[in-house]
């Protein structure tokens, strides 16, 4: 597993090996700060002071994390993905925060250093990261993968090894493409359990802050440190809701995807815990309900500058909140107000059953990055679209939701799974991440796949 500056692979290895009087925490900070200041994938967009001083005692002193430039900083304004001239204008023109976030700061009081404010995609709009101010992102798995946005700076940063940390924000599943894409965990929680202040929005009905590490165990530790999320004791046996179905092709899954999953919850059934197909018939109506929200919120989050006032917007934000403006008004109203009844339904029928969802969360695998950018000659929206057809709905009905690997491809790309809990229930998700950790996780990161159970059917076709 690659590791911060050659650090300890995890945050409570580091912490044990600085209370041993092995690493000073001082000496720690500043190896990783040297690691990601010689970043080499363009994930940093701005390389931070470390402190002077630091309390050896803090339970976290000398992690270094990492966020994605949407948080406020003490004397520094998120840049949000923009071209250096709108941020020298937005920083002239507005008050520099005298304080950082407050997701940022907690972090910061439990002795979590930030290092560095990470790339993103502008404004946080865009499913693959791809952003016109700044070089592509580098996917460390893979450099022709893509990475995914718009978290996708913290994504590749987390994969690479600079950081042990890094918080993004999930809007439509800006936090779980880049962690599905790059290998890692990426944890959204539901909203506000996980403070938003001095967090610059887009779709404030649906905007998430989340965070992504290498391991469930540094999940829960910066959680901890920052919220009030605590990993729940797992159940003796999981109750296990999961979407496909041996003979279902319509998930678009390929064959090497619906390979690994099936395997994911044939382990699971050889335990003992009852794993269930559910289907989910309110999919495509809970997707498009999202999108009405996001568009509408993100026109009128960026109503100035549609309007030719302050900073232009270019054209990936321009075109989200475009689309935001035409739609009627009514369409708005009845998603919004829709919601606490798909919410209601979800949890009746699914999670009165079950103690998580499983979904896949990319149904074709991780594609190559000139498949998905926009601009690129060799684009395919159908890639495009199957990057985030399994995100939008989760933050529409504001479940909690984790994306970790499962499996690696023959292509050495990772293929990942999506659980989902019940709303509020984050310490359950927590436990079960931790728990196919525990089954596949062997000290040099996962394995390669699962064993399928013996006479599995076949997997699905690849379509």
């Amino acid at each position: 597993m690659i590791t911060p500056a050659g650090l300890p692979d995890s945050i409570a290895a580091l912490r044990a090996d600085i209370a041993s009087g092995r690493y000073d925490p001082i000496v720690a900070l500043r190896a990783q700060r040297d690691a990601i200041a010689h970043d080499a994938g363009h994930c940093v967009a701005a390389l931070l002071d470390l402190p002077a001083t630091l309390n050896p005692t803090a339970p976290l002193a000398g992690v270094g994390v990492a966020h994605k430039d949407i948080f406020d900083l003490a004397e520094r304004a998120a840049g949000c993905g923009r071209d250096a001239a709108a941020i020298a204008e937005a920083r002239a023109t507005g008050a520099v925060p005298d304080r950082a976030a407050p997701v940022v700061q907690r972090l910061a009081n439990a002795g979590a250093t930030p290092l560095a404010a990470l790339v993103m995609a502008e404004h946080a709009c865009g499913a693959t990261g791809e952003n016109p101010h700044a070089p592509r992102v580098v996917n460390p798995v893979d450099t022709e993968a893509v990475v995914g946005g718009s978290s996708s700076g913290s994504g590749a940063a987390v994969a690479a090894g600079l950081c042990y940390g890094a918080l993004g924000t999930d809007t439509a599943g800006s936090v779980r493409m880049p962690a599905a894409t790059c290998g890692v965990l990426g944890f959204k929680p539901s909203r506000h359990r996980l403070s938003n202040r001095g967090v610059v929005p887009l779709a404030p009905g649906l905007d998430t802050v989340g965070l992504l590490t290498r391991s469930t165990a540094d999940a829960a530790a910066l959680l901890a440190a920052c919220s009030t999320i605590r990993m729940a004791a797992p159940p003796s046996r999981w109750r296990i809701a999961h979407c496909w179905d041996r003979a279902d092709t319509r998930l678009g899954m390929t064959a090497e995807v619906a390979k690994a999953l099936h395997a994911v919850t044939d382990e699971f059934a050889r335990a003992g815990s009852t794993c269930t197909e559910t289907p989910l018939p309110h999919l495509a109506e809970w997707t498009r309900l999202a999108d009405v929200m996001l568009h509408t919120e993100a026109a009128t989050t960026h109503a100035q500058a549609l309007a030719g006032q302050g900073p232009v917007l270019h054209a990936l934000p321009r075109a989200v909140a475009l689309a935001g403006a035409v739609i009627p008004a009514p369409w708005y109203a009845q998603a919004y107000r829709s919601r606490t009844a798909h919410r209601a339904l979800i949890a009746n029928s699914i999670f009165n059953d079950a103690d998580v969802l499983l979904t896949p969360a990319l149904p074709r695998g991780v594609p190559d990055w000139r498949h998905v950018h926009t601009a690129s000659p060799d684009f395919d929206a159908r890639q495009l679209v199957a990057m985030f057809s399994w995100m939008a709905f989760v933050n529409y009905l504001d479940l909690p939701a984790a994306v970790f690997p499962v499996a690696y491809a023959d292509d050495g790309r990772p293929i990942c799974l999506q659980a989902i809990a019940r709303r509020g229930d984050e310490g359950t998700l927590l436990a079960f991440a931790a728990d196919i950790e525990r089954r596949r996780f062997d000290g040099r990161g996962f394995r390669r796949s699962f064993t399928p159970s013996a006479g599995s059917p076949a997997a699905l076709p690849r379509r």
